[in-house]
């Protein structure tokens, strides 16, 4: 799916005629990345930053290539701006092979380091009986809270007390554990086995020797974000969980990558069917594990592991013969400024010339050593960070936009004085909505929340007609915050009175309705279906408890209090359109 981040969609078994995959019937998107879309199912690559990658519905390149005895294979590949990195995924798949192999290659060719995160998110199918084996039994788990992290070993862990957790369907809440593989395991493996003997396997070389199964559970809201992100009236809707790989222990761990080096690792995807298996589902887990490890060695032997791996790292760096996609223009906006300098690309990669709206305004910079001017009115178009198109914004001819630029930098690194007084200079050439916001969000972050407020406020005063609904979002926020409701009520009621807001504008607007007693509004809210509820969200199921509270309060003539409070959340449950709990409570 190149439009979608080159996400693999499907992995389909000829021979059996089945998919071994969660592949999604629909695409729906939800606020589960960093940058909000997101969507279920396939095979999903996160990279740079973590979560969800922002470049989940992001378009990639993707090139045709062939290899030494003919076949042909994709490569999926882009450069992230945001760290400065190239990366490239080759998809082979050989003539008779009965696994995908895929060959990942990330290259800093930079002096410094950069931070580096990488997960391979495998959704597959969940049936009631479906065990989870990894090729060590040691992990790192998730306690029930989301508040820390404890390490154990599998099938028991304190999370679910003396219930064997190999067994996904046995978790009541949604939840997730990271095989930990020692060094020593050269090509460390998961894999998940059906109630027919079917196992599904992942094989990787050590580099990603870490490992993860993540599950909704049975929780009401896992299944509610189940079914929300899928359609549970199709008939090949099914619930589904994940298997992952990563470089670091966990999802929460990261790394500084070494300037001038490349990290590559390869991993096959693949699936076998043994009908003796199937007791494999009532045997002791460490039992059962050696036997799916015996079986995957026989499905994808470590000489011949080992051998492609090595056959992939020499096609790595081979250039593309046909662009089937081409994606965004940053890959080619970046080799256009290192040609300016004298410098080079690494080989693998090719960037065509792009139409791209989002890189025209520095391509001017680039051929006329001034960074372009319009309206304060339009939205910018794009935003950059890395040094080296700053110090070519600074020599150039100053306007409200380059010095709103030069600001957002020294803010990302961390020098906030240095960007206040540029973003003060942006105001200088030509008041922005974007400068004021920004010195907002300066103020807030040093804890100063009159001033902050004030600057929202000044940029609501001179520029509502033109703001997007995300200044309402952080605007709305920080009255929240303020304990300011009245007044954001009545900012939500008069501006919003010609147009619909975002679903972040009303759930902001909800928390002050609760407040002022506007139940007929909570009301309406309730019955509606929210995209950008975030993963674990609780805040509109937390505003319902209350207002039942509230009703239960007025029935019995008291004042709510916490009796009440737990009495509601015990004897009543929140509509399934709106309960998004991960956990009970």
């Amino acid at each position: 799916m190149p439009e979608l981040g080159g996400r693999l969609y499907s992995l389909f078994d000829k021979e059996n005629q089945q998919e071994l995959l969660f592949a999604n019937p629909i695409l729906q998107f939800a606020n589960l990345s960093i940058l909000n879309a997101w969507f279920s199912g396939g095979i999903e690559w996160n990279m740079g930053q973590y979560g969800h990658t922002f470049g989940t519905c992001a378009p990639v390149h993707i090139a045709k290539l062939i290899d030494e005895t003919g076949n042909e294979f994709i490569r999926i590949y882009d450069y992230e701006r945001t760290r400065n990195f190239y990366w490239a995924i080759d998809c082979h798949l050989p003539t008779g092979a009965k696994n995908l192999r895929v060959h990942v290659r990330i290259i800093n060719d930079r002096a410094e380091m950069t931070p580096m995160y990488w997960w391979t998110n495998i959704a597959v199918r969940e049936t009631p009986k479906a065990r989870v084996f990894g090729s060590t039994d040691e992990v790192i788990f998730v306690d029930q809270g989301f508040a820390g992290y404890g390490t154990g070993k599998l099938p028991y862990l304190p999370t679910v007390p003396d219930v064997d957790l190999s067994f996904p369907q046995n978790f009541p809440f949604a939840n997730e554990y990271f095989f930990q593989n020692p060094k020593s395991i050269s090509s460390p493996w998961e894999s998940i086995l059906y109630e027919d003997g079917q196992v599904f396997y992942e094989r990787s070389t050590a580099a990603l020797r870490y490992k993860k199964m993540f599950c909704w559970g049975n929780h009401i809201g896992g299944r509610g974000w189940q079914e929300f992100l899928s359609d549970a009236s199709s008939a090949d809707f099914s619930p589904y969980l994940e298997l992952q790989a990563g470089l670091a222990p966990t999802q929460l761990h990261g790394y500084q990558m070494a300037g001038n080096s490349t990290i590559s690792f390869t991993q096959f995807f693949g699936s076998f069917t043994k009908i003796e298996n199937q007791k494999l589902l009532d045997s002791k887990w460490s039992d059962a594990q050696q036997q799916i490890s015996n079986q995957i060695e026989k499905a994808v032997p470590t000489d011949l592991f080992d051998s492609e791996n090595l056959r992939f790292e020499k096609l790595a760096t081979k250039e593309p013969a046909e662009l089937l996609f081409q994606g965004s223009g940053w890959g080619l906006l970046e080799q256009l400024r290192r040609q300016r300098s004298g410098e080079g690309i690494p080989s693998g990669f090719r960037f065509k010339s792009s139409d791209n709206a989002q890189i025209g305004e520095w391509i001017e910079l680039l051929e006329s050593g001034n960074f372009p001017e319009f309206e304060v009115s339009n939205t910018p178009t794009s935003w950059m960070v890395q040094k080296e198109w700053i110090s070519l914004l600074e020599n150039s001819r100053q306007n409200w936009l380059s010095a709103l630029h030069i600001g957002n930098y020294y803010f990302e690194i961390g020098q906030s004085e240095a960007a206040i007084e540029q973003w003060k200079k942006s105001l200088d050439y030509s008041p922005s909505p974007w400068a004021l916001r920004n010195l907002a969000i300066a103020q807030r972050e040093a804890g100063n929340m009159l001033p902050a407020l004030e600057l929202y406020e000044e940029a609501i005063s001179k520029f509502a007609t033109n703001l997007h609904d995300a200044f309402y979002e952080e605007y709305l926020q920080l009255l929240i915050t303020a304990e300011r409701d009245e007044q954001l009520w009545k900012i939500y009621t008069e501006t919003f009175a010609n147009r619909v807001p975002s679903e972040r504008v009303d759930l902001a607007a909800a928390k002050a309705a609760l407040q002022l007693g506007h139940y007929q509004f909570l009301e309406q809210i309730f019955t509606r279906t929210f995209a950008q509820i975030r993963e674990g969200e609780s805040t509109l199921v937390a505003i319902w408890f209350e207002y039942q509270a509230i009703l239960e309060g007025q029935r019995l003539g008291v004042v709510v209090d916490d009796q009440i409070r737990v009495q509601v959340k015990q004897s009543t449950r929140p509509p399934k359109n709106i309960d998004f709990r991960m956990i009970e409570g």
